[in-house]
């Protein structure tokens, strides 16, 4: 737990969500009760932090796979095919809107890290703010899934399936980057 960066950093910086003391020995060994139960509680809420994103961008992945089979089925079709159409609506709808409930206290925890914690303050966290950007490309994918549906409710989708098979490959590219920032740290 102790390396170069995290022993000439003078720890978590107290943040407007939840007071916290100055951690400065722990890698000398000399940590207060309080400091802790400050650290374990972060833990916890770094590994909750962790599962909704992990859920939020399952939902991220497998919603561009609903409007492929959505795009192969035509809107004016028999009327089985119009049934599966339906379904296929209803199921990216509910899809959608469970996805944003998981993105919701992903992002909410991800910012008590940031500025509950101090996580990323300091020098030598250049990897935070392309992690940021990361994040608001993320959101900014999830928004237009959600234009996407909306049009594909309208009966207006113009693109095709081959289109949304590569659409499905956005969010693969922004969790390796995530993960690889917050992991490796480059910078």
């Amino acid at each position: 737990m102790c390396d170069s960066k995290k022993a000439s950093h003078p720890g978590p910086v107290p943040g407007f969500f939840l007071p916290l003391m100055a951690c400065r020995n722990v890698c000398r060994g000399k940590v207060s009760a309080q400091c802790r139960t400050t650290l374990v509680f972060m833990l916890w809420v770094k590994a909750f932090h962790i599962v909704f994103i992990a859920s939020w961008f399952a939902g991220l992945f497998y919603l561009p796979r609903i409007f492929v089979n959505l795009a192969q089925v035509s809107a004016d079709v028999p009327p089985e095919s119009q049934r599966e159409r339906e379904r296929l609506l209803l199921m990216a709808s509910k899809l959608l809107t469970f996805t944003t409930l998981l993105a919701v206290p992903a992002l909410a925890l991800g910012t008590w890290l940031w500025l509950g914690y101090g996580i990323g303050r300091g020098p030598g966290n250049g990897w935070l703010h392309a992690k940021l950007a990361v994040v608001v490309l993320a959101v900014g994918y999830h928004h237009v899934c959600a234009r996407l549906l909306r049009k594909f409710s309208e009966n207006r989708n113009t693109h095709s399936h081959v289109w949304f098979r590569w659409f499905n490959e956005v969010p693969v590219f922004l969790l390796t980057a995530a993960v690889i920032l917050v992991v490796v740290k480059p910078f």
